[in-house]
């Protein structure tokens, strides 16, 4: 933008290299045919910034020069601190590369054999127009003082610009300034009422004008962007895969209506397990509990009667607990119980074959079977045949076992008869001890359940809180 010509720098002039422009005596010579125009950013020459003068950065000569022709009109480039705050030129803003603020011409217009290097003046930033909601405002009076610097006051009409959702701007005032039209908004300073405002807006906020609140739209709450903790929910989610056979529906609604929050977390207990394995000899470790992959790998060598797929140590486990395959759809191990080892290999061939023709059974016809006294008996199915197997649960139905048994926080005994009347075999009383110690309401309740349920405590349930009461 082209301004006057001065002869005299004002008091309120800045400097472009960052000092205060003194005031020059009325005798300075000054060209008046030299057309001074302000270029904002760029260095004055070595003279003029020398002696203080005001230049016109023409080249080859400036106009204080031209009247000292023994002096040298050069350009010195400015350190890189007085680069703070001096806009890049045209060329590199544009192609945002980094300028050097080099006079007359900077490293890049010189390698690409630019001479018209230009420096603009950056521009405020404008209040952008897709904020402008058409809102009932405050009349207000034109002639006040603004009390923002945000803001500037123009006296007469003005035009209106975006208004951040501002309930004290007017937005039927227009104005055209010149050759350019600016949109400005004007605040007022009303008296201070303490309001409740959640209209969206600039960080620094601004006061909000008096008047009832059902005028103003409903404007939803502006939430802050600090982040926040994964937050547990309080339902309880069973492990279920389509490949293994869920526990039995009993379980699963009891699960359900279980709150997480009373109960260890899964990650925690799979932690504090995966650490407890490791500290135990290879041989047990790998017998202790069953992985999803090693659990589908060992059902299938089961259901097809041949096992020489597996280790040496895997394969005595499963032939000395005479396991067998209680699914031909999907993944289910079964171990006899006690008083099933007596009994012949072709009765046991039987008890299987019926097992595995109930747990394939339509749902329908299961749901069926329950209604006419046939339903699940804890774990283990139906009454009479599905009773005389122990299911082998998979490592992740393991915490799922623990939490139906530890629903009534008891001890670690009371667990471990709920566990076998439940008929699931494979979870030992080590389990049980590290599931208690991780329980939250156990940890703070008093008695034996509270200080980790051991073996030596009491059977019988510990004073529990209303919630956890079954």
């Amino acid at each position: 933008m082209a301004e006057p010509q001065d002869d005299v720098a004002s008091a309120g002039d800045v400097s472009d290299d960052g000092r205060a422009a003194a005031s020059t005596s009325a005798s300075a010579p000054v060209n008046a045919d030299s057309a001074w125009t302000s270029r904002r950013g760029k260095a004055r020459c070595d003279s003029c910034r020398l002696r203080n003068l005001k230049c016109d950065r023409i080249l080859p000569t400036c106009n204080q020069c031209r009247w000292t022709p023994v002096t040298d009109c050069t350009y010195t480039p400015l350190p890189t601190p007085a680069h703070r705050g001096v806009p890049r030129c045209d060329r590199c803003r544009e192609s945002n590369l980094k300028c050097d603020r080099a006079a007359p011409v900077c490293q890049y217009c010189r390698e690409g054999n630019i001479t018209d290097c230009r420096y603009t003046p950056k521009k405020r930033a404008r209040l952008p127009a897709e904020h402008t909601q058409p809102l009932s405002r405050v009349p207000y009076n034109t002639q006040a003082s603004s009390a923002s610097f945000m803001f500037t006051n123009i006296s007469g009409p003005v035009e209106s610009g975006p208004s951040f959702n501002r309930p004290f701007v007017n937005e039927n005032i227009q104005s055209v300034s010149g050759t350019h039209r600016e949109s400005r908004t004007i605040d007022i300073n009303p008296p201070y009422q303490r309001t409740t405002s959640f209209s969206e807006g600039p960080p620094l906020a601004l006061l909000p004008a008096p008047g009832p609140p059902s005028t103003y739209p409903a404007q939803p709450f502006i939430s802050h962007s600090f982040p926040e903790p994964p937050l547990r929910s309080s339902q309880f989610k069973p492990w279920v895969h389509p490949s293994f056979i869920p526990l039995p529906e009993p379980m699963l609604r009891r699960l359900n209506g279980l709150r997480s929050t009373e109960m260890p977390s899964r990650e925690e207990f799979d932690q504090a397990f995966e650490e407890f394995l490791s500290k135990l000899m290879p041989d047990l470790r790998e017998t202790a509990t069953l992985a999803p992959e090693i659990y589908a790998t060992l059902a299938n060598c089961l259901a097809k009667g041949n096992i020489t797929r597996l280790s040496t140590r895997l394969r005595a486990w499963a032939t000395c607990h005479r396991l067998s395959s209680g699914s031909n759809k999907s993944n289910l191990i079964l171990a006899p119980k006690d008083g099933m080892f007596g009994m012949s290999d072709a009765d046991e061939l039987k008890l299987v074959n019926e097992y595995r023709a109930a747990m394939d059974q339509p749902p329908k016809a299961a749901a069926s079977g329950e209604a006419n006294g046939n339903g699940a008996a804890g774990a283990g199915g139906t009454e009479g045949t599905q009773s005389q197997f122990e299911r082998v649960p998979v490592q992740p139905q393991i915490y799922d076992c623990l939490a139906y048994a530890h629903r009534g926080h008891a001890s670690s005994v009371a667990v471990l008869m709920e566990i076998r009347r439940l008929g699931i075999a494979s979870i030992t009383w080590p389990m049980a001890e590290i599931f208690i110690s991780l329980c939250p309401l156990c940890k703070v309740a008093p008695g034996p359940a509270g200080a980790g349920g051991s073996a030596s405590a009491s059977a019988s349930p510990a004073p529990k809180p209303p919630s956890a009461r079954v």
